[in-house]
């Protein structure tokens, strides 16, 4: 870990690739919208979202699961180079993100069925909406939870810093190891508010929409919420890609 890597440039990569699952994401999705519009553009009543991309084991989620090995390696590093420089309270509650991280990346795979395709176990089968092996599918509390604590670490932690006081350095520069992270929250905040907002104020029609006027809210809303794509898939890339990069920085840091 002598070198460092260029954060602003796998930061621009990113978000080529964000733009680039957008784009095709709009046009996968509204493709036949735009099939009658564009004459030279054959006509197909395609809609929905790409499955190479957004499907189970496609780009998307193979994407997360790199990000998260990745992170894994640099969180058992950090550890290895100052554990014992930390308070008990200190170990616990990295030994506990280490935990967190690893427990995510064993669901993300369904505890390795997507790589060495088993067949589900029939506890899992009948309690698994997805019939696969892993909790997060069995109940929404395993899921939304989880989720909604990822959301608040990944796009809040920069907030959060400003709250604790002088004599918590250590566990500041943990929650916030590098300022250059802030930008993946704002990111996540990006593409979280539209689509809360959406929600919570029920401003779409919905479908079936009864006339042309509807048709084009629910367009309008759609794109403004990026629901146009797997929008909690995307999500996940963003929260999986800041935990990369905080996992990375915690490694470049020094403590007292």
């Amino acid at each position: 870990m002598n070198k460092t890597l260029n954060f602003y440039f796998f930061h621009k990569i990113f978000t080529y690739l964000i733009i680039l699952l957008l784009v095709e994401g709009l046009f996968h999705f509204y493709y036949y919208k735009i099939s009658q519009i564009i004459y030279f553009i054959p006509f197909k009543n395609q809609t929905g979202f790409n499955k190479f991309i957004w499907s189970e084991n496609g780009l998307v989620e193979f994407l997360q699961v790199i990000f998260l090995f990745m992170s894994t390696i640099f969180l058992i590093k950090f550890i290895k180079k100052i554990y014992y420089q930390f308070n008990i309270i200190q170990r616990i509650f990295i030994l506990l993100y280490l935990s967190g991280i690893v427990y995510y990346l064993f669901e993300e795979i369904s505890w390795g069925q997507h790589l060495f395709g088993w067949s589900t176990p029939e506890i899992f089968s009948n309690l698994n909406h997805q019939n696969e092996t892993n909790i997060h599918n069995i109940s929404s509390i395993f899921n939304e939870l989880p989720r909604n604590l990822l959301l608040i670490w990944c796009s809040l932690s920069f907030v959060l810093v400003k709250t604790l006081k002088n004599n918590f350095n250590n566990f500041k520069k943990i929650i916030l190891p590098n300022d250059n992270i802030k930008s993946i929250s704002i990111l996540i905040l990006i593409f979280f508010i539209p689509n809360l907002l959406v929600e919570k104020l029920d401003l779409a029609p919905g479908h079936p929409a009864l006339n042309d006027t509807e048709i084009l809210l629910n367009i309008f809303f759609e794109i403004i919420s990026f629901n146009f794509v797997r929008l909690s898939e995307l999500q996940e890339l963003l929260f999986n890609f800041y935990i990369l990069w905080h996992s990375y920085y915690l490694i470049k840091l020094k403590y007292n």
